[in-house]
């Protein structure tokens, strides 16, 4: 039996929380180059309004694309996973959804932690996988667990039976 059941995600790390922090910081950032300006304090802002908003541009384009098939779970996160990265039915030993906390990998993000290897942008529930081979643990986040239950369930039945 053959499935052409396909899953697909799309996550980031944008949050309304998040856009409101950064506008607080920023906020702050331009009243005291304001304030200071008359002392020459200028150049020191630019810097740092620089490396804030490189590192806001990071976060704002940094993706999580998951996808599971009949060949597997797919995942891409840019800009740390650039080529696609699969794992096949067959290489994997258990796969189910688990509510985590993200303090078991070090916060969100491209991490490594006690649990394995995490892919995560948000949110307290993820994919957790074990490679047959060498027994490595990964995490994938998911905004959706119930949805990727079920096709998670429906694939292990395919290629179990």
């Amino acid at each position: 039996m053959k499935n052409n059941q396909i899953y697909k995600e799309s996550q980031s790390f944008i949050t309304w929380w998040l856009c409101l922090l950064y506008l607080f910081i920023i906020g702050v950032g331009v009243y005291t180059a304001w304030s200071y300006s008359d002392q020459g304090k200028i150049g020191e802002f630019s810097i740092g309004a620089l490396i804030g908003l490189i590192a806001f541009a990071i976060i704002f384009f940094t993706r999580l694309q998951s996808r599971i098939d009949a060949e597997g779970i797919h995942i891409r996160f840019f800009p740390f996973i650039w080529k696609e990265k699969t794992w096949r039915w067959n290489e994997i030993g258990d796969v189910y959804v688990k509510r985590y906390s993200p303090w078991e990998y070090g916060g969100w993000g491209y991490r490594f932690g006690r649990g394995g290897t995490a892919f995560t942008t948000k949110g307290s529930y993820g994919i957790h996988l074990v490679v047959q081979r060498n027994r490595a643990k990964m995490l994938i986040g998911t905004q959706k667990p119930k949805e990727v239950n079920e096709i998670l369930k429906l694939y292990r039945k395919v290629n179990q039976g």
